[in-house]
């Protein structure tokens, strides 16, 4: 029985916005490079790239907990962006991490906030962006710096 079901059969609504089917594809190619833009200026996970993904999961609640402490519950689409150890972790569904320290190229987190990411839709799915061209830098950067938790 899929996930979807099961949620449905608790009752549970399930978001349009929010997919239960992990998106898996190919490395971003083209315009895609690893390096980062401002190597003399780190980026910090804690005080950046943290309250970005908090204020843009607002928009949605599909990666958010629906029940307990960020990193403990379960979220509609699978997948919990509420803290550095759940982004380290990946999606519950296909158990692949979406970010590859360094390589922010084969990083889905990456991906799939680009305007056209190699595979699936870009998130937020039927939404505008949720970032800006500078905060999806950090974001980038942050992964090409080692997405280190800092």
């Amino acid at each position: 029985m899929s996930l979807r079901a099961m949620l449905g059969g608790l009752g549970v609504a399930i978001v349009g916005a929010c997919s239960l089917t992990p998106d898996v594809g190919p490395r971003l190619a083209g315009s895609c490079d690893n390096t980062d833009s401002r190597p003399d200026t780190p980026v910090s996970f804690r005080a950046q790239i943290r309250p970005l993904v908090g204020r843009s999961m607002g928009g949605c609640g599909c990666h958010l907990p629906t029940s307990g402490s960020p990193g403990t519950g379960t979220q509609l689409s699978g997948l919990d962006l509420s803290s550095f150890d759940a982004v380290r972790d990946g999606g519950m569904i296909s158990g692949d991490r979406i970010v590859v320290a360094g390589d922010p190229c084969a990083s889905v987190l990456y991906q799939k906030l680009t305007d056209a990411p190699p595979f699936g839709s870009r998130m937020p799915l039927n939404g505008p962006p949720f970032f800006n061209a500078d905060e999806l830098r950090l974001v980038h950067d942050w992964i090409a710096e080692g997405a280190n938790d800092n």
